[in-house]
């Protein structure tokens, strides 16, 4: 019930499950909102969607790589944000390294000159840092760090990133003490350096190495994800059976040290580090179709999809997608519409009513992920950190006496938006 009267009174969370009762309209803007600020990278990681060396003809095309948003058009973006408001968190994200767009440290500055509360991580490949963009960042208030490492040894990590060196392995370690060495010396939790891992036969027997590389730094959190293969190219990555039951005796150990409860792994010198989501981890390598690489299908199924009222990607394109893996279904344009008008929009009302009442295997989404006749696009879900949270709200509302709000939220709007309340 706690959680509960924390929903009661917030007012964005409460138009937000009015927008999913109705089953098609949004009343309030997306609590996250990813951006692609540019497709422009220095990295060709080996499992990347857009760079990887294996992709050959399916690579990102060269005019592609070249497009960044321009600084004016996102300011447009946040002014629409506040408007119809919401937001809570900005991930500057992308098919690219956001530190090569050039004004990336002026958007971070109007995001939070319009309103400090919001939460901005920078998912980067963090090779790029050095001591004045720390500085910087740290002014700026930066809310976290998300740092793609894939390894936890300098000889990984080149096998995995054809065109680095170890010497960037260590340096990105240095500027990740130093962030750690700045905290302590200001006595602040942030930024939150959080280390991401993509897992693969090229990199899962590093995984401890991942975990003391995590420590060593001082890390606040570190996360495990599958690789999401691209059809016909990058699948030579997927782990075959004998990999996976390895991989999984490994972590099986790993959760010998994880206390559920603080979600914390604790080091036998008593270091310890957050692991988000560990358990959702091995249940997607125990579950994991070393043919397919689909992983997410059961629990896809068994839940709707919520994501149409609790996010958006913009991408380098200017094209607004619904989801992490929605980079083929399209929205619409900011370069054409503003925000609001595509967020607010009849294909957008579409999408939200699908994704409650399909299956995930209608043709509807068969431009989510990569490929079309691959189950690798809904059923290796990006967004279910966000998904299974709000279905248990809806099921503990629905369930309970709250349900009086449930219906006076569908007759009663007490804030007018650019939709109609039918």
């Amino acid at each position: 019930m706690e959680e509960l009267d924390k929903i009661i009174r917030d007012k964005n969370k409460l138009l937000v499950i009015k927008g999913i009762l109705h089953s098609s309209k949004a009343f309030v803007g997306p609590e996250v909102l990813h951006i692609d600020l540019t497709n422009r990278c220095n990295f060709n990681c080996i499992a990347c969607w857009c760079r990887s060396p294996l992709l050959g003809e399916k690579a990102m095309p060269d005019w592609e790589r070249k497009l960044s948003l321009p600084l004016d058009l996102l300011k447009g973006v946040f002014d629409d944000l506040a408007e119809i408001g919401g937001l809570r968190q900005v991930k500057l994200v992308g098919g690219g390294e956001p530190f090569l767009h050039p004004d990336i440290l002026e958007i971070i500055e109007y995001i939070k000159n319009k309103d400090k509360s919001i939460e901005i991580d920078i998912n980067t490949n963090f090779s790029l840092i050095d001591e004045k963009i720390i500085a910087r960042l740290l002014k700026l208030e930066v809310d976290s760090f998300t740092v793609s490492i894939w390894s936890g040894s300098p000889q990984v990590y080149t096998a995995i990133h054809p065109n680095q060196t170890e010497d960037t392995f260590y340096r990105i370690r240095d500027m990740l003490k130093l962030i750690f060495e700045e905290k302590k010396r200001l006595n602040r939790l942030h930024p939150r350096i959080i280390i991401h891992n993509v897992v693969f036969n090229l990199n899962y027997k590093d995984v401890e190495q991942m975990l003391k590389f995590a420590l060593e730094v001082g890390a606040d959190d570190i996360q495990f994800v599958p690789m999401d293969p691209v059809k016909d190219k990058t699948e030579t990555l997927l782990l075959n059976d004998r990999e996976r039951e390895e991989l999984l005796k490994t972590l099986y150990i790993i959760r010998q040290r994880y206390d559920i409860k603080s979600f914390r792994y604790v080091s036998e010198d008593g270091y310890s580090v957050v692991l988000s989501d560990f358990d959702g981890f091995i249940r997607r390598i125990e579950k994991l179709n070393t043919t397919s690489g689909a992983y997410d299908e059961d629990i896809v199924e068994e839940i709707p999809c919520y994501v149409g009222w609790l996010f958006a990607r913009i991408m380098a394109t200017g094209n607004v997608v619904p989801c992490c893996k929605g980079h083929r279904m399209h929205m619409g344009n900011i370069y054409k519409n503003r925000f609001k008008d595509i967020w607010f929009s009849n294909i957008y009302n579409e999408f939200r009513y699908n994704g409650l009442n399909l299956s995930k295997s209608d043709p509807y989404f068969s431009k989510i992920g990569n490929d079309a006749v691959k189950k690798t696009g809904c059923y290796n879900c990006d967004n279910l950190w966000q998904n299974i949270p709000i279905h248990k709200k809806i099921k503990q509302i629905k369930n309970s006496n709250l349900m009086f709000l449930c219906n006076s939220l569908l007759k009663n709007p007490f804030i007018k938006l650019k939709q109609d309340d039918t």
